[in-house]
């Protein structure tokens, strides 16, 4: 018999070996999506949208043209697993799901015992280095409101402004927010589902020569008051097929 104690190596170790930083997403699910396209004009063969009413329309129409207009972002369409990009991260993403344990104390058991631990609660948390500080993004963080009323003092006319408020409301929530990874063999996705989460972290900002400056968010799993299961988070692991 070979001895084979060297390594954990089996024969399904690299197709399920999660490779690369992964994506932060909001809205994951599978169902039709878009997302931006790179082309700077229009390529034989493919399809491309752009949302109508400008960047707070309601849906997405299908571009017809032969030149993408200036100033409009247009997107191609996709069926599968996705959702909305938060932005571009640094340094990857950690995903931590860790249960409350209570030990029961009994005179006379000094040792951990099978039986005496319960478990009281479960936490649940994403954390990301994200880079791209747009006014979603920072409202998300400070737990805050759009203000597009204020004028901008520098080049005038109205401008995105973000302002705290004292109150969490449910627009505040992120749901179906994921982390979604690659798997080295077969490029199948392992995705960390949070049903809904809350950004607990707000923001901080630190500029740095020659450097992209970040904001590391921490968000924490929460679970509706419309579930029924009040002693655990709706929490999901996806592990594509």
């Amino acid at each position: 018999m070979a001895n084979n104690i060297k390594s954990g190596l089996t024969p399904d170790t690299v197709k399920n070996m999660v490779f690369g930083a992964g994506v932060l997403y909001r809205n994951f699910c599978y169902g039709e999506h878009y997302t931006p396209t790179f082309d700077t004009v229009p390529q034989g063969g493919k399809e491309y949208y752009y949302i109508s009413g400008g960047p707070s329309g309601s849906g997405y129409t299908e571009f017809t043209g032969d030149t993408f207009a200036s100033g409009t972002r247009y997107f191609e369409k996709y069926e599968g697993y996705g959702g909305d990009k938060i932005g571009a991260t640094k340094d990857g993403a950690k995903v931590s799901v860790k249960p409350d344990l209570t030990d029961i104390e009994v005179d006379g058991v000094l040792v951990k015992m099978i039986g005496l631990t319960a478990k009281t609660g479960e936490k649940a948390s994403m954390e990301a280095t994200v880079l791209e500080l747009n006014a979603g993004n920072v409202k998300n963080a400070v737990i805050g409101t759009h203000n597009y009323a204020m004028t901008d003092p520098i080049v005038g006319g109205t401008a995105p402004f973000v302002s705290t408020k004292s109150n969490i409301e449910e627009g505040d929530y992120v749901h179906y927010l994921a982390i979604a990874a690659r798997r080295l063999e077969d490029n199948k996705l392992t995705v960390v589902i949070f049903k809904n989460a809350l950004c607990t972290s707000g923001i901080e900002i630190a500029t740095k020569n020659k450097n992209t400056s970040g904001s590391k968010r921490v968000f924490e799993a929460y679970a509706s008051q419309s579930d029924q299961d009040t002693d655990t988070l709706p929490v999901e692991i996806l592990i594509e097929n």
